[in-house]
C-alpha cells in the first residue's frame, strides 16, 4: 500500500516521524512518501535518525488568496462563537488571538469579525462556507504540480499530521476530488475547541474517548465511525530504554549534583509573558531554603522561546539553577515560529531523561505535568498573577476546556500565591505520593493506554480504513 505523510511544519516530525510509526509501516512493506514542507536541514536530520525513509516531496508553496483567507479566518470566529456557547466557556475566545498590526490585517480581521458572529448563527451555513472555501483554495495552488505527485505516486491513503495548517488543504481537496482516503491526527490535547480544523476528511484520529466526544459535539458533521482512538505517540519515547541514562551521567553532563533533589521548571512560549517572573519568584522561593538541603532547578524553556529574558535571573541564581534548552533548530534567520523550527533527535534524550532524573515539575498549566505522570511524578501548577493589574490573567488559563478534564480530580498540585512556593516545594519534594495522586487518573483520562502501544493502534486503524 502506497501512503503519503503530510508534513507541513516540524512540529510533527518529533512525535510521529522520530517515533516508532513510520518504521513500523516500512517493515510491514508499505511504501512511504513524506510529503513536507520542511527546511533542508531537518530533512537531514530525518534521514540521520530514520534511513529506512526514502523518499521525500516537498509541498509546493500556497498562498491563500484574500477571499479564500477572508473566509478562513471567518470559519474560526464563528466556530470559537458557537464551541464558546456549546462548551459554556467563556475562555473559549481567548483563542482568538490574532495580529492587527498593519491596515491590511486591521480590515482582514475586522470582516472576519463580522461575518463570522453572522455565521455563527447558522450551522448549515458554515458549512455552506467550508465547501466555498475548498473551491477557492484551488484558485491560488499550483493544481497541475499537485495533481502530478498525486498521479505519479497513485496513493491509497493520505495521512496529515497537523490539522490546522492551511498548507495542506488543497492537497486534501483535490485528493478527495479523485477518491483517495484522507485523513488527519489532532495533534494536541487542547486543539479541538480551537475551532481551527481546515480541512474534512474521511477518518480523524484521536487521543481518547474525551477527544472524540468533543470531535462530535463540535463538528455534527462528523460521524463517530469516522473517529478512532488511537492515543498519540509522543509518550512513547518514556519507554523507549535506549535513550534512558544514567543518572550520575546526565546530571554530570549538565553540572547537576546527583544527590540533591532536583525540580525541573518548564516554560511556555511568548504568549505567557510572566514566565520570567514565575521563575524568578521559584528561585527567591528556594534561596531561602538551607544550602543543605536545597534542591537544584532544571530550567527547560519552550523550544520556540529564544529570547533573552532568563538570562538575568540563570544568571544570578546560577549555583543552583541548570538550563537544559531544548534541542529544536531553525536554519533561517527568522523568529522562531512552530513552522519554521524543527527537533533533533538528541532533544528526544535532553527531555526523557529530564523528567526520568527530576523529583517534581512546576509550570504554567503546561502539558508536561503528563509527561511527569508517566513517571508517576508530581506536578505544581503556578496559580497566582505575578504582576498587578495585568491583562494577562492566570485564572483564565485553568478555566480553558482542556483543564475541565480534571474536574474532581487531585491531579497537580497548586502554588496559589508567591508565598505559597517554598512550602509547597518542600512539602512535595518530601511527599511526593500526596501531592496530585490522582495523575494517573487524569493521564489515563486524557490519552488511551498503553501508552507505548499507540503507533500500533494507528497503523491498524489505517490498515482498517482502507
Amino acid at each position: 500500500m502506497k501512503i503519503i505523510i503530510l508534513v507541513p511544519d516540524g512540529v510533527g516530525v518529533r512525535n510521529y516521524i522520530f517515533s516508532s510509526f513510520v518504521v513500523r509501516l516500512i517493515e510491514q512493506k508499505h511504501e512511504i512518501y513524506i510529503y513536507h514542507k520542511l527546511s533542508k536541514s531537518a530533512i537531514k536530520e530525518i534521514k540521520n535518525c530514520r534511513p529506512e525513509i526514502k523518499k521525500f516531496i516537498e509541498i509546493p508553496d500556497f498562498i491563500e488568496n484574500p477571499k479564500a483567507r477572508v473566509i478562513r479566518e471567518s470559519l474560526a470566529y464563528a466556530r470559537l462563537l458557537k464551541n464558546k456557547k456549546k462548551l459554556s466557556n467563556n475562555t473559549i475566545l481567548n483563542f482568538w488571538t490574532v495580529s492587527k498590526k498593519g491596515i491590511k490585517k486591521k480590515i482582514l480581521y475586522f470582516i472576519s469579525e463580522f461575518l463570522g458572529l453572522f455565521l455563527s448563527k447558522s450551522y448549515s451555513l458554515m458549512n455552506k462556507l467550508d465547501e466555498i472555501y475548498e473551491k477557492e483554495i484551488l484558485k491560488s495552488c499550483n493544481k497541475y504540480l499537485i495533481k502530478m505527485t498525486l498521479k505519479e505516486i497513485s496513493p491509497d491513503y493520505i495521512i496529515n499530521l497537523h490539522q490546522r495548517s492551511p498548507l495542506v488543504s488543497p492537497i486534501i481537496t483535490l485528493a478527495k476530488k479523485i477518491n483517495i482516503k484522507t485523513s488527519t491526527v489532532i495533534f494536541s490535547w487542547d486543539n479541538v475547541p480551537k475551532g481551527r480544523l481546515i480541512s474534512r476528511y474521511d477518518f480523524y484520529f484521536v487521543w481518547s474517548k474525551l477527544m472524540k466526544n468533543e470531535l462530535i459535539k463540535l463538528y455534527p458533521e462528523i460521524k463517530s465511525s469516522q473517529i478512532k482512538i488511537t492515543g498519540t505517540p509522543q509518550f512513547e519515547f518514556y519507554y523507549d530504554k535506549k535513550l534512558c541514562e544514567e543518572k550520575k551521567v546526565f546530571f554530570s553532563k549538565y553540572g547537576l549534583n546527583e544527590n540533591k533533589k532536583t525540580i525541573c521548571f518548564s516554560g511556555n512560549d511568548l504568549t505567557s509573558p510572566y514566565e520570567a517572573n514565575y521563575l524568578k519568584d521559584i528561585c527567591e522561593a528556594i534561596n531561602e531554603i538551607k544550602e543543605e538541603n536545597r534542591p537544584q532547578i532544571i530550567f527547560r524553556r519552550c523550544p520556540v522561546d529564544k529570547s533573552d529574558r532568563f538570562d538575568k535571573i540563570l544568571k544570578e541564581y546560577k549555583k543552583f539553577v541548570f538550563s537544559i534548552d531544548p534541542d529544536w533548530r531553525t536554519e533561517k534567520k527568522q523568529e522562531d515560529t512552530f513552522t519554521s523550527i524543527y527537533p533533533t533527535v538528541n532533544d528526544n534524550y535532553l527531555l526523557i531523561n529530564t523528567v526520568k532524573h527530576s523529583d517534581f515539575v512546576i509550570n504554567l498549566g503546561s502539558t508536561m505535568a503528563h509527561d511527569f505522570a508517566v513517571f508517576d511524578k508530581p506536578c505544581l501548577y503556578l496559580n497566582y498573577n505575578p504582576i498587578n493589574n495585568s491583562i494577562f490573567k492566570v485564572e483564565d488559563i485553568f478555566e480553558f476546556q482542556h483543564f475541565r478534564s480534571m474536574k474532581n480530580m487531585h491531579a497537580v498540585g497548586w502554588i496559589n500565591t508567591k508565598e505559597d512556593i517554598k512550602n509547597q516545594i518542600i512539602y512535595t519534594l518530601t511527599n511526593p505520593n500526596k501531592v496530585g495522586v490522582d495523575r494517573k487518573k487524569w493521564l489515563n483520562k486524557i490519552v488511551l493506554h498503553p501508552l507505548d502501544k499507540s503507533s500500533e493502534r494507528l497503523i491498524e486503524s489505517i490498515i482498517n480504513s482502507i
